[in-house]
């Protein structure tokens, strides 16, 4: 260091500087008085449509995000063939309600002053009631809700799928053509053979279950019924 460095640090150490003024409100006032950037954000909307209708172009990928519907505990998978399958058949083993609501290890879930006579256990898991609103048969099924599917549907383009709500709670209504069900018990292996569904179905949650209501009723219809069942 040469001799003039060494005279202009020793003069910095004894020099007194002046206060720093504190600048940060000064800028928060200005920044709060800038207009919001409509434009930036505008742009960036816009970039993401383009993004989106880009994937939507392609078939295969359109063809991906069209074609599952997941809730908690069930899938629904649009196919162009549905799977072979038979009608209907035993709902599962009949019980009491108290037996039934031993064996699956959670209280049921029904229209006020339902008192079931029989209530068809599947596995241990899946409890179905039938009951009679709407001047029609209906199938009220209910499970408490796994990290996979336990319940898988398959229905083709006749078929409406369309999300919903219940109680704030998520939900999806399947109408129109038939279509088909498959069971998989709580440890994820195939339980029973699919079965075609031909009425119309409203699925969705409730706490920890999740419930499924069948048969020929509207859309506005179920979600009535399902509003009031607790």
């Amino acid at each position: 260091m040469s001799s003039l460095e060494q005279q202009l640090q020793r003069l910095g150490q004894v020099l007194e500087y002046p206060p720093e003024p504190d600048v940060a409100p000064a800028v928060l006032v200005r920044l709060d008085r800038r207009p919001f950037p409509w434009r930036v954000v505008a742009v960036a909307l816009a970039v993401l449509a383009v993004a989106v209708g880009a994937v939507f172009t392609v078939p295969q990928a359109r063809t991906t995000i069209l074609k599952w519907f997941h809730l908690r505990g069930v899938t629904v998978e649009r196919v162009e063939t549905l799977p072979p399958a038979v009608e209907p058949g035993q709902l599962g083993r009949p019980l009491s309600r108290d037996e039934a609501e031993r064996a699956v290890g959670f209280e049921l879930a029904l229209p006020p002053g339902t008192k079931p006579g029989r209530v068809y256990v599947v596995d241990g898991a899946l409890a179905s009631v039938a009951l009679r609103e709407e001047g029609g048969p209906l199938l009220l099924s209910e499970y408490r809700a796994v990290d996979f599917a336990l319940l898988k549907k398959s229905a083709t383009a006749q078929t409406v799928i369309e999300p919903v709500l219940v109680n704030g709670e998520p939900g999806l209504w399947l109408e129109g053509g038939p279509h088909t069900l498959t069971y998989f018990n709580r440890r994820g292996e195939f339980r029973q053979r699919t079965v075609l569904i031909r009425g119309n179905v409203l699925l969705w949650t409730d706490g920890p279950l999740t419930l499924r209501l069948e048969g020929r009723l509207t859309k506005a219809q179920a979600l009535d019924i399902a509003r009031v069942i607790r």
